[in-house]
């Protein structure tokens, strides 16, 4: 059975016919977001701006308050368009940096947009260092300086305060699909074993 969950063959007649349907615990929701590092918090509070009745659920498989690649925290947001610079000069030296290969047209989406979501954490209570004339302090031609361990604590308080339902340490392991949709996901709970 085990195998067929993990190669996305649901069947909840092969589940009942089991052991397995007392380890079974169902979410519904209308929007599941998998993994709740910056990028899946900061999509959830954003759900929850736009849809503020949606049910949004992050599933992560660790703890939401220190997970994915900024868990331990960062010194800088090495993301944002300064004074004199522009999505465009960003885009160019994304290119650069990345030898040619990226979606020009994604990266100049995102950069128009950099500044909106620095501006947004700070909101949050993320503290960013400023310079003598209020500004913040720059890091590098694109960064600046931030209290980057604080950032997925604050992240964490935000989703929480959103309203937005939280499984920690729930390891997805497939996307349910019916026709060609995914209408879910299965995973396992890393403590417990319940599916």
């Amino acid at each position: 059975l085990i195998l067929h969950l993990l190669k996305g063959v649901f069947c909840l007649s092969t589940l009942k016919s089991t052991n397995l349907i007392d380890k079974v615990v169902w979410h519904d929701c209308d929007f599941t977001i998998v993994g709740g590092g910056t990028a899946g918090c900061m999509a959830a509070i954003r759900l929850k701006e736009l849809l503020p009745n949606a049910n949004v659920v992050i599933v992560e498989k660790a703890n939401i308050v220190r997970s994915g690649c900024l868990a331990a925290g960062l010194n800088a947001i090495n993301a944002y368009i300064h004074k004199g610079e522009s999505p465009e000069s960003f885009t160019r030296y994304v290119r650069f940096d990345a030898m040619g290969l990226v979606r020009e047209d994604l990266v100049l989406t995102m950069a128009a947009r950099l500044n909106e979501s620095v501006e947004r954490v700070e909101r949050y209570g993320l503290p960013i260092a400023r310079d003598d004339s209020g500004g913040y302090l720059h890091r590098g031609r694109w960064g600046i300086v931030i209290a980057g361990e604080r950032l997925k604590p604050i992240l964490a308080e935000q989703v929480e305060k959103m309203g937005v339902t939280i499984l920690n340490r729930i390891n997805v392991t497939d996307l349910l699909v019916d026709n060609e949709h995914v209408c879910g996901v299965i995973g396992f709970d890393v403590r417990s074993g319940n599916i």
